[in-house]
């Protein structure tokens, strides 16, 4: 039976807004999320925008599975200033992320044409020679700080390889991706927002150049892709082009970064690991679980709908939060535990339904192999400073992590 103590713990949940970035440079929406999961239903939640909060996995499956009385057009995050609640619509209908079907899965029909076996296979090859190499420069150094030296490299180089950006355009996309996703939040700077510009010139660009020469790589299907029998509009390719960019940098970043930390914070698991009593594959999928990139995501509703005992109403916004999903008691034994070895059912960290993540195999690929990496080469890791995290209500992972690594 709940006391009075609980009462106050979840009023004072409630009062949090979850919008606010600077929250999220801590551990707290962890426990925010863990109190509202305890309250069992949808809760209603102010700030930057007003929202129906949903923690529970069952419920946010519940969400995924009646796709259609739930929009993404309106965009697919909160935002952190005013300025985020115009970018998500601007888009709507022209990127993947925020378009509803029969649009949704003309997109997505064009784009799964790119992400073929044996691409993947090649790509995973080669990701695993880069995560080796980039591991073993960080071990050279008295100390790094893993974000900048193995988790944002590896994703920015691979995106590369994947869109066929050709060897000479390669330093200046790569610059442009560090500045682009060097953060987010209060602290992103105008030099990232002149980064992310520049990202969606050089997207045109390419996206043209795909059109006269192509090749064998996804910026070539989404050069000559079409809709409806029809080609692809210019200007959905080069969005759709950026956003892959986005996505592919992002992802992996933040789930790598976190992961390396584990390696101080849950040394038994990776104990396990190197000794070949956990593999390689669920490890990967546990990281994923319990250090999910994405924080949330947002929809809105077409129509009135009951979810969680609780009637959602036509035109309100709606916050599906995965990383709580993931840790919810009702799903997951020991859900505070990373467990390499964890069986069951699945994770939620690329969402589900008519929009799971497209690049999931991508983001896997480019984990697993930074997982594999640090398996094979490190054989203990220290903390080198104070890990940053990041100010974002829609990314949850580390500006830093800086640790001192042992080789194996």
């Amino acid at each position: 039976m709940a006391d009075d103590s609980d009462y106050d713990i979840l009023e004072r949940a409630l009062e949090v807004d979850l919008t606010d970035e600077k929250l999220y440079a801590s551990e707290l929406p962890e426990q925010v999320w863990r109190t509202l999961r305890a309250y069992g239903k949808p809760v209603r939640s102010h700030g930057l925008r007003d929202h129906w909060a949903v923690t529970r996995y069952r419920h946010i499956e519940e969400v995924y599975r009646q796709g259609d009385a739930f929009s993404s057009e309106m965009g697919m995050h909160l935002g952190e200033k005013e300025s985020d609640t115009l970018a998500g619509p601007a888009a709507g209908g022209m990127s993947l992320l925020v378009t509803d079907n029969p649009a949704h899965a003309e997109m997505r029909r064009a784009l799964a044409a790119a992400f073929t076996p044996r691409l993947m296979r090649k790509l995973k090859d080669s990701t695993l020679d880069i995560a080796r190499t980039l591991v073993a420069r960080a071990l050279d150094e008295k100390s790094a700080d893993f974000v900048d030296a193995v988790a944002a490299p590896l994703p920015a180089i691979v995106i590369c390889d994947l869109l066929g950006v050709p060897e000479s355009d390669r330093d200046h996309v790569l610059r442009l991706t560090r500045s682009a996703f060097s953060g987010s939040g209060y602290a992103t700077s105008n030099s990232q927002l002149a980064a992310h510009a520049e990202l969606f010139s050089y997207s045109d660009h390419l996206i043209q150049e795909k059109r006269r020469n192509p090749g064998e790589d996804v910026a070539t299907v989404l050069a000559n892709a079409t809709m409806y029998g029809r080609p692809m509009d210019r200007e959905i390719a080069v969005m759709n082009c950026h956003d892959l960019i986005a996505g592919g940098n992002e992802t992996t970043r933040h789930t790598s970064g976190a992961a390396a930390l584990t390696m101080v914070t849950h040394r038994e698991a990776w104990q396990g690991l190197r000794e070949g009593s956990t593999d390689v594959a669920g490890a990967t999928e546990e990281l994923l679980r319990f250090e999910a990139p994405v924080s949330h995501v947002m929809r809105v509703l077409l129509e009135d709908t009951e979810i969680g005992g609780v009637t959602l109403r036509r035109g309100e916004y709606v916050t599906l939060w995965l990383r709580s999903a993931n840790r919810d008691e009702d799903v997951f034994g020991g859900p505070e535990e990373l467990r390499f070895d964890r069986k069951g059912s699945g994770h939620l960290a690329f969402g589900h339904g008519a929009h799971y993540c497209i690049a999931a195999v991508l983001a896997r690929i480019e984990v697993e192999a930074i997982v594999t990496a640090l398996c094979e080469q490190v054989a203990d890791a220290e903390l080198a400073g104070v890990p940053q995290r990041l100010e974002s209500n829609f990314f949850r992972g580390y500006r830093t992590v800086p640790l001192a690594l042992t080789r194996r």
